[in-house]
């Protein structure tokens, strides 16, 4: 495929009379991994949730793996992924059970030896049958971190990827995104952690009161 994974023109976004994003100007690469840095109210969640076909752009122009985000929703969801905070855990389900149903949900199948694995890899295969009412924060970002990676994608978007995770949580989503790097998938990660960030991104992008302010690489 060519062209850029993300290229946004004028990306306005407002809720009522308040503006998230004024004129984003952006272009992701495909197998560009970018860092999204700011303060909270930035519009860096927004951003994502726009890119991830949650939310409707105001104005200007969107295009995702080459799709217009106003037509292609479907297709974009096909390919691309959010990590987000709060996780899609459901907390009557066990991790095991949560992971076949987001397969199910993704439009496949997962076996029970795949589920294990996937599990395995975000060590919580001692906890594959608990359910994940159970889970502390960090465990939930794992099975989340799990989810995301279930389906080979495009465009992953992470969302304060690094939190609630101890080091060895923070090393597991580090090494996500190099092979999802490695893959050709293009990483739009928008985080506090600053230095796990810029360690992260070939690029770096600066939101500030929902405009771009700078844009560079990540040192």
């Amino acid at each position: 495929m060519s062209g850029p994974a993300v290229r946004t023109a004028g990306l306005t976004r407002r809720f009522g009379r308040r503006w998230a994003l004024r004129g984003i100007d952006l272009e992701v690469a495909r197998g560009e991994v970018c860092a999204l840095l700011g303060a909270n109210g930035t519009g860096k969640t927004t951003l994502l949730r726009v890119l991830a076909t949650l939310l409707r752009p105001t104005a200007g122009t969107v295009e995702v793996l080459g799709v217009d985000v106003r037509r292609g929703g479907d297709s974009i969801r096909g390919r691309a992924a959010l990590m987000t905070p709060a996780g899609h855990t459901y907390e009557e389900l066990t991790g095991a059970e949560n992971l076949r149903f987001a397969a199910r949900m993704a439009g496949g199948t997962l076996a029970t030896e795949g589920v294990r694995e996937a599990l395995a890899r975000v060590g919580l295969a001692d906890v594959a049958d608990q359910p994940t009412r159970s889970y502390s924060t960090g465990m939930r970002k794992r099975l989340e971190l799990a989810r995301v990676g279930l389906r080979r994608l495009d465009l992953v978007l992470l969302d304060e990827p690094f939190t609630s995770l101890d080091e060895a949580g923070v090393a597991l989503v580090q090494e996500a995104i190099a092979d999802w790097k490695a893959a050709g998938a293009a990483v739009i990660l928008a985080s506090h952690r600053v230095d796990d960030a810029r360690r992260q991104a070939d690029r770096v992008v600066r939101l500030e009161r929902g405009s771009v302010m700078a844009e560079g690489g990540s040192a």
